[in-house]
């Protein structure tokens, strides 16, 4: 794990926040939590911990710190069901997700990427996407479940991806060896 504290902070504190103010309130208590979370952070670095994605281990770790504020609260509440509920559900794991698929679409041919950003990332209705590409529904329909095919093909290929027990992608971060191929796609924007 790189240890750069500050810059792990700067990159991931607004979004381990508003996480932690979806289960906590008090913004006081979130604000403690938040730093907790560095604190455990700070002593994995200090004992050189292995974390092979960096991401992915905050937000478990902002988990397991909730949990932990909740059992010392002496709060009755099932741990599965708050961890499904809140995690996965989460606007801000979403955005961050969102922000890899994001990439990870702009390594589709533009013919795929256009449409599936705008239905997955947008949220534009299928009908909307049909008539902004002059084809017919189900023209357009069939268009997103391909590119969503060979997105999901790309993530094998380009991502170290983590699951969890029931299989469900709890986060990606993109292969070094693809990350040329997304720089080339923006050279080719400008």
């Amino acid at each position: 794990m790189n240890c750069d504290i500050h810059h792990i902070y700067q990159r991931y504190s607004s979004h381990l926040l508003a996480f932690i103010r979806q289960q906590i309130k008090d913004s006081s208590t979130a604000d403690d939590l938040l730093q907790e979370v560095f604190l455990r952070t700070m002593e994995s670095c200090i004992s050189e911990k292995n974390i092979k994605n960096l991401k992915s281990w905050l937000f478990q770790v902002t988990r397991n710190t909730i949990v932990d504020y909740y059992r010392a609260q002496n709060k009755t509440f099932q741990e599965q069901d708050y961890i499904i509920h809140n995690h996965f559900n989460s606007p801000d794991f979403q955005q961050i997700l969102s922000e890899d698929i994001a990439d990870m679409i702009e390594l589709l041919p533009e013919e795929y990427a256009v449409p599936l950003r705008w239905s997955d990332i947008e949220g534009i209705p299928q009908k909307e996407i049909a008539d902004k590409l002059n084809i017919g529904l189900p023209g357009a329909k069939s268009r997103i479940q391909r590119a969503r095919k060979k997105l999901r093909d790309l993530f094998y290929e380009c991502c170290d991806i983590e699951l969890d027990a029931q299989g469900n992608i709890i986060s990606c971060e993109i292969k070094s060896h693809c990350t040329p191929l997304l720089e080339k796609r923006e050279q080719e924007k400008k």
